[in-house]
């Protein structure tokens, strides 16, 4: 028998129609992936697994109405995904009005939870690229007290996704095998 995977919860915001729930979507393995994505109203519960870690994903609705709910789950998870939809610059300053009220809540600041930011819809012309978007968000001086990364991704073909979540597991996985040693 194999070894069992670690189960860590992660939280997936950002704003509304920038593919939260088609990341999620394309994490699942191929027989449980949804044909035909909807806004998520609220929040959605899904799993999947990668090589170490199964999952639980909290995927949170991006309308304004229901951003105030995140923090509802910040006690229950070890990392962030956040995802940018690198082709909408008009709202990159709420992007980063949302990121900066994320880092100063108790729950993440204290727990200096990593960030995994993509920077989805590369596919869509005058997407921003990910160092691009580390300097519109000033992400070096809101991250200061918590690991990041960010990659480019489309949703819609799965490009970058696993290298994503790939580096948010072994971060996770990390910070888990500290805190067993410290107990």
């Amino acid at each position: 028998m194999g070894q069992s995977k670690t189960k860590l919860n992660i939280i997936i915001c950002g704003l509304d129609n920038s593919g939260k729930t088609t990341i999620v979507n394309q994490l699942k393995p191929q027989d449980q992936r949804t044909e035909n994505i909807t806004a998520t109203v609220g929040y959605n519960m899904d799993k999947f697994s990668l090589d170490k870690v199964k999952f639980t994903a909290f995927d949170m609705g991006g309308a304004r109405k229901f951003r105030a709910l995140w923090e509802s789950y910040y006690s229950s998870v070890q990392g962030i995904v956040f995802v940018i939809d690198s082709s909408d610059a008009l709202r990159l300053c709420v992007v980063k009005d949302e990121i900066s009220q994320m880092v100063e809540h108790p729950e993440i600041a204290n727990k200096k939870l990593p960030f995994l930011f993509f920077a989805n819809k590369m596919d869509v012309k005058n997407s921003k690229a990910p160092v691009d978007l580390i300097q519109a968000l000033e992400l070096q001086d809101l991250m200061t007290n918590h690991s990041f990364n960010i990659f480019a991704s489309n949703a819609l073909t799965g490009s970058g996704l696993t290298e994503g979540i790939t580096w948010l597991q072994d971060v996770m996985l990390k910070r888990n095998s500290k805190k067993k040693e410290g107990s």
